[in-house]
């Protein structure tokens, strides 16, 4: 007799593809995963906060974290993680909690108070559908896949509060502050350590995923009318080839990937633009963190849109939510650690150094520079059509002269 099987909530729901409950995974590796992260901010700058939680089926575990930088140049970090079952139905994690109200319309997100000075209660409700941006891409080394990736991304509107550092943060709609999510599922590094295959024959050759030296350009903007994803890579040798998510290049959709989609029930088709150029560029005190630039889009109909990027927020640093080793004990994300919160507070008012409260300097590893950004988009053409959102500008090797960290 087969083991026997345990019935979840959403076994209510008929949506089966296969014979398991959905209590059971039908990739088995350590590395299968499945959660949210979400991005926050606000007009002026003064709130960047990313926050996620994810799901690791074979090896039991739940996590969860926030990392949320300032406009005086903290970055309030928080981490916690416990044992997935049998408590899977439950997406809450120590301090953390998530609430699916409407499946791709509303959600609530929320972190109560811990030892470091930050929580929050944010209702996230859809601006346009979402867009399939990493529709089942896999990747593969030396003829083995070692990498499966699927996930959607989406613009939304925010209302709540945020408490963080002494200061309280209350928006509602009106106030302009910008949410973008990313829902991803599959099979990556996360769960194992970030060591994964440790005992597989080494590469034949090693190579980054995104090619040749330059920079990795990812956004989520939203304006008032509509929702825009673009994600381009530009090299140092002046080509652009576009890139996604999960699987690196992308040159089947030519030089830029990207979607622009229209509230729900608006009536209006999306598209995608159909090239791009990075016509300037400008970054802090020669450091590879993008201060402005000039992007200029073009539509299907042959008409540009210029627009004028400004970054507004300070940066945030994935490395606070856990990731390249994190955590204190250093294993990364996704690993059981029972029932566990952590958490810390850095200085990051210098555009690429991270510093504790002391002043000592806190190593990013390999990896750890990648940090996130809140930029203002104003088309040049018509000052009233301004967009804010996630903007990433990450360097591979080298880019505009700048080396990578």
């Amino acid at each position: 007799m087969s083991p026997k099987r345990v019935l979840t909530e959403l076994d209510e729901y008929p949506r089966h593809q296969t014979i398991d409950t959905f209590d059971i995974i039908a990739n088995p590796s350590p590395g299968w995963s499945d959660g949210y992260w979400h991005c926050v901010g606000d007009p002026d700058g003064e709130v960047n906060l990313i926050t996620a939680l994810r799901l690791y089926h074979n090896t039991n575990t739940i996590d969860a974290y926030s990392i949320l930088s300032t406009g005086d140049g903290k970055q309030y970090n928080v981490r916690a993680t416990r044992r997935l079952r049998p408590d899977i139905d439950d997406l809450t994690v120590g301090p953390f909690s998530q609430e699916i109200i409407r499946g791709l319309r509303t959600l609530r997100l929320g972190l109560e108070e811990t030892d470091v000075d930050c929580s929050f209660d944010i209702l996230w409700e859809s601006s346009a559908p979402p867009y399939d941006e990493c529709p089942g891409v896999k990747m593969y080394q030396d003829g083995r896949m070692v990498g499966e990736r699927s996930n959607l991304v989406q613009l939304g509107w925010l209302s709540g509060w945020i408490k963080v550092g002494g200061k309280e943060y209350r928006f509602d709609v009106d106030d302009g502050w910008v949410g973008a999510k990313d829902h991803s599922w599959g099979q990556a590094n996360t769960g194992e350590g970030e060591q994964p295959n440790r005992h597989a024959a080494p590469p034949l050759e090693r190579r980054s995923v995104w090619g040749k030296p330059g920079a990795r350009w990812w956004a989520l903007v939203r304006f008032p009318d509509r929702s825009m994803y673009c994600s381009f890579r530009h090299h140092t040798d002046g080509t652009i080839v576009a890139s996604g998510t999960g699987g690196g290049n992308l040159p089947e959709y030519g030089r830029v990937h990207s979607r622009i989609d229209y509230p729900y029930d608006s009536g209006k088709e999306g598209w995608a633009y159909t090239d791009v150029d990075v016509v300037s560029t400008e970054f802090e005190d020669g450091f590879p963190r993008l201060k402005s630039a000039r992007l200029d889009l073009t539509r299907p109909d042959g008409g540009v849109d210029r627009f004028l990027l400004e970054t507004v927020s300070k940066p945030v640093y994935m490395q606070g939510g856990g990731y390249w080793g994190g955590w204190d004990d250093g294993l990364g994300r996704g690993v059981f650690r029972d029932e566990k919160v952590e958490g810390e507070v850095w200085d990051v008012s210098h555009p690429v150094i991270v510093r504790d409260l002391e002043g000592n300097e806190v190593k990013q590893r390999p990896g750890g520079h990648f940090a996130e950004l809140y930029t203002r988009y104003t088309n040049l053409d018509d000052p009233n059509d301004v967009g804010l959102g996630l903007q990433e500008c990450v360097f591979s090797q080298e880019y505009q002269g700048i080396k990578a960290m």
